[in-house]
């Protein structure tokens, strides 16, 4: 079964508000979700220009919120399962403050949804495969690193070929405290995964490959056995187009009941995350 998740209202309205600021769309324009997209008097849920606005002049929080809320009504998070939301802002300060790197996609709002899935799933084993400068890293494991931290994890994994941006994020994670379980993985996803034992309940996927292969289907399909029942797997870029031919393959696969038992589309930025329940 799929899930789609939209922001609520407030998001979406002072997204459409910042759209006509800007000059993007006509002054009269209305929000219209089943709208075809590249209109400019009727706006589509999926209008780039939009979630891009949705993601970082959204009510960020309150998206959020709606998240996790749904989460609950699928039996996906417990009734009282939550996140602290100002350790939340403390740890993004820092990170923000402390790290060293490039740009990012991770708008604002897919940075505290991320904190609040890992807030929610407490996972022991978490592994992000396309870790680059460690930024990403950082949201995704937020809640068990840093001085804030909620819980103490087992392992925290991130594995990237880039050598230069695997070292910056080695010194990136060493100005915090409480980061003793992460190991950052200048190789190959596919040969590391090889030689790397046990298994892991939460993985983030953000595999970029420069020769233009289709890795993030193929790195799921290996792990695939190493996933335990109830296991979580997060896909960015699921709604970017530009990853349209990944998203192909990746999206059907992971929506397929005979192998995972649930799998939700957060369209809540103009990149989308896929959360995928084993």
């Amino acid at each position: 079964m799929a899930i789609t998740f939209r922001p609520p209202p407030a998001a979406l309205e002072s997204a459409v508000a910042k759209l006509k600021r800007d000059g993007v769309v006509h002054p009269e324009a209305r929000l219209n979700p089943d709208a075809p997209g590249g209109l400019r008097r009727e706006i589509a849920h999926l209008d780039r220009d939009l979630l891009y606005r949705v993601g970082r002049w959204g009510a960020e929080e309150e998206t959020v919120d709606s998240a996790l809320e749904l989460l609950r009504e699928h039996g996906l998070a417990g009734p009282s399962a939550g996140y602290e939301k100002a350790a939340f802002e403390r740890h993004r300060e820092v990170v923000g403050r402390e790290f060293e790197g490039t740009w990012t996609s991770l708008s604002p709002t897919m940075q505290r949804l991320m904190y609040m899935l890992t807030s929610v799933r407490r996972p022991r084993n978490l592994l992000e495969l396309g870790s680059f400068w460690g930024f990403t890293l950082a949201m995704f494991a937020g809640p068990c690193v840093g001085e804030h931290r909620a819980y103490a994890a087992d392992r925290i994994i991130g594995i990237d070929p880039d050598t230069v941006m695997t070292e910056k994020a080695r010194a990136n994670f060493a100005k915090l405290p409480n980061v003793g379980e992460v190991e950052l993985l200048a190789e190959d996803a596919r040969t590391a995964l090889e030689r790397i034992p046990g298994t892991f309940d939460f993985v983030y996927i953000e595999a970029k490959c420069p020769g233009g292969d289709r890795l993030y289907l193929e790195l799921l399909k290996q792990i695939y056995d190493r996933l335990p029942e109830g296991a979580w797997v997060i896909a960015h870029d699921s709604i970017d187009w530009t990853f349209g031919a990944e998203m192909a393959e990746y999206l059907p696969y992971v929506r397929d009941t005979s192998r995972f038992s649930e799998s939700v589309a957060f369209e809540i930025d103009e990149c989308g995350l896929e959360l995928t329940v084993k």
